[in-house]
């Protein structure tokens, strides 16, 4: 290439100004020098090969059949130009000589499928710099056309493809068109079919469609998308092998990946997998390389993600000081800061409920109200760092007792919970710590309403979170505490003498376990039970009805989705059981059958008896033959299928009424001889 470099020089040197086939001499030297900048980058050869070029347009004028290839070329040495030093005149630049091209190359012209594609990448380059959304409107429609004009077979057309691919990408990213993101695939698809093994283009063509089926992904949640983009990542990195610049961003998507599919599929081996491409990455971004705040905050995610699932210490740790080197090559104005921010939040706040050191909770607060001040009215993240920045000031509290603290973190999960309306995932865990903060402030100030709103807002999130819900133990057990609160400051203490209803009153002001509590709401339902038949006030059977709920979902373990499930284990084995404990709940099921029925013989509601129903089903599997009271429930529930027979008369129903009470004698007579 030197000497051909040299022997242009040679012809140019022949041909002095004012000599035909100067501008043929001009051209070609430039030419030569820009190929010699391809191969070897230094900056001089292309800078002359511009000058050149400028030489030669100036001896093409319109008429000139060569113009249009001189401004063509001209136009791309300033692109490359552009790329190196970044220098906005020379794009801008570029885009005026790529049109005074295209102008010279109408429809037909052999060469306007090359000024169309030019012109679109330079519209394309000049909207990366300046967002200006025209341009990639215009950089389309010129793909496009190209595109036409480079029918199948054509030896360009994967080019086109590849980029308007990539423009179509940049408008989804930029209108969330999700059209614009199937038409990506389809022409990425496509050029993926043009790049066969051994194409020099396949490594990045498997790479950008499996880039284009994550963007879909995470917009349709639809997991097949998903597992193909991993396998295409995996060929794709097949092709770029140790040494390869392009490496990098492939691992990095691979990473995110396996990450997303460990979300949504849980698979341990996907996070850890994640964690090694992660730190294969961030190994080939030393410091000083474009992508290294980004490598060190994936890695930093996704060991947060392991430390979540296995609780090692170690991991945690790791990811703080690596989101604190993120953050320190993260400028003020970046996209991923206030994310950055968020999770190093959240990552000390874990860190100070793992070891108690008050500065990690310190600096959570701090980074907290930083992303808060990134999150303003109208962001769609707002509603998560009011919840996460109140979290934080209630365990302030919990330290420092210092109610100013509680009081904002009040106020923030109140807004929190107007962004988070009903249907809302997170709604149940900002109610749920709201009702919590009410909690503590009714402790310090004996406010009664704010008991009530605890009270209220437990209820609410308790509904949100169905049996098998990972938060129901929790919500149910806080629940259960302030419920016992509300009852205690409205009970007249007093009447209560000879229970034990003061011992269990100080277990629950400090709870100990869940079955203290249990077993103070179940005793205090049976006080408001009494009191309702004495009295016949309907809020009391209610009460009685809420609290003795309460207390025998408490007496259940957590990993039991259902309570009829747990009632079938624990009579399945009731011979294994502790006797005190199985004594309990079938007093608790038994009490709550009552409540029931009584409510349904008072105000006929079918709800209620089907309630009643059921429990007594549940109470005979822990009454077997020969059990004396089997009797008695036999005949409780066969009353009650009665009853529902003639409220809703099915056969079923009376068939089964019969046969209870029949068996009944049975059992009496058996148990009597």
């Amino acid at each position: 290439m030197d000497f051909d470099v040299v022997r242009k020089r040679t012809e140019l040197e022949h041909c002095p100004p004012g000599q035909d086939g100067r501008d043929v001499a001009l051209y070609g030297l430039a030419d030569s020098l820009y190929h010699r900048f391809h191969r070897e980058r230094k900056i001089d050869d292309l800078n002359e090969a511009i000058t050149m070029h400028r030489a030669a347009l100036e001896l093409r004028p319109i008429e000139n059949d060569a113009r249009s290839l001189s401004l063509n070329n001209l136009a791309v040495c300033l692109s490359y130009r552009y790329e190196n030093q970044r220098v906005i005149s020379d794009l801008e630049e570029a885009v005026m000589l790529g049109r005074a091209a295209l102008e010279l190359r109408p429809p037909g012209h052999a060469e306007r499928s090359a000024s169309l594609y030019g012109l679109a990448c330079y519209l394309k380059r000049r909207f990366t710099e300046k967002a200006a959304v025209c341009d990639l409107e215009e950089a389309i429609e010129l793909h496009r056309a190209a595109l036409e004009l480079r029918p199948p077979g054509y030896p360009r057309r994967d080019s086109s493809l590849r980029q308007l691919t990539l423009c179509l990408a940049d408008r989804y990213d930029r209108q969330g068109e999700v059209n614009d993101l199937e038409e990506a695939i389809k022409f990425g698809r496509a050029e993926l079919e043009l790049c066969l093994p051994g194409h020099a283009k396949r490594g990045a063509s498997l790479h950008t469609l499996a880039c284009f089926l994550r963007k879909r992904y995470v917009k349709q949640a639809a997991i097949h998308d998903l597992e193909e983009a991993i396998e295409l990542h995996r060929a794709a990195l097949e092709l770029r092998p140790p040494g390869l610049p392009d490496r990098t961003s492939t691992l990095c998507e691979l990473a995110l990946c396996l990450s997303s599919r460990y979300d949504k599929l849980g698979l341990v081996d996907d996070l850890e997998e994640a964690i090694k491409f992660g730190r294969a990455a961030l190994e080939l971004c030393l410091p000083g390389h474009a992508n290294r705040g980004e490598s060190l905050h994936n890695l930093a995610c996704n060991i947060r993600k392991r430390f979540m699932k296995q609780a090692a210490i170690r991991d945690l740790e790791e990811a703080i000081e690596l989101y604190h080197t993120a953050l320190e090559l993260c400028s003020s104005g970046q996209a991923d800061r206030p994310s950055m921010l968020h999770e190093l939040a959240f990552c000390l706040s874990s860190r100070y409920d793992k070891l108690g050191v008050v500065g990690d909770l310190e600096e959570a607060i701090v980074l907290g109200r930083a992303t808060l001040e990134l999150h303003p009215l109208g962001h769609p993240n707002r509603g998560v760092s009011l919840h996460n920045l109140a979290c934080d000031l209630r365990k302030s509290f919990a330290h420092t007792a210092v109610i100013r603290d509680l009081e904002e973190s009040i106020g923030l999960l109140r807004s929190a919970l107007e962004l988070r309306p009903i249907r809302h995932p997170d709604r149940a865990s900002t109610l749920r710590q709201l009702a919590l903060c009410l909690s503590h402030r009714h402790d310090k100030q004996s406010l009664v309403d704010d008991l009530e709103e605890a009270v209220t807002l437990g209820r609410a999130a308790l509904e949100l979170c169905s049996p098998g819900h990972p938060d129901r133990g929790v919500v149910l057990y806080n629940l259960a505490c302030d419920t016992w609160k509300k009852f205690q400051k409205q009970t007249n203490i007093h009447v209560l003498q000879g229970t034990n209803f003061h011992h269990q009153a100080a277990s629950v002001d400090r709870p100990t376990s869940r079955a203290d509590v249990a077993t103070s709401l179940f005793d205090l339902s049976q006080y408001l039970w009494d009191q309702f038949q004495k009295q016949g006030t309907m809020t009391d059977l209610d009460n009685a009805i809420c609290l003795a709920t309460y207390a025998l979902e408490l007496r259940s373990p957590l990993d039991d989705v259902s309570i009829g499930a747990w009632v079938q284990k624990l009579a399945q084995g009731a011979s294994l059981g502790d006797p005190v404990i199985l004594g309990q709940v079938v007093d608790n099921l038994c009490a709550l059958a009552i409540y029931y029925r009584t409510r349904f013989q008072t105000q006929r509601t079918t709800v209620d008896l089907n309630e009643a129903i059921t429990l007594y089903r549940y109470i005979l599997q822990f009454r077997p033959a020969g059990h004396p009271n089997r009797a008695l429930s036999l005949h409780d529930l066969a009353e009650c299928l009665a009853d529902r027979f003639r409220q809703q008369p099915t056969t079923v129903d009376l068939d089964d009424a019969i046969a209870l009470q029949q068996e009944g004698p049975a059992t009496t007579r058996t148990r009597r001889s």
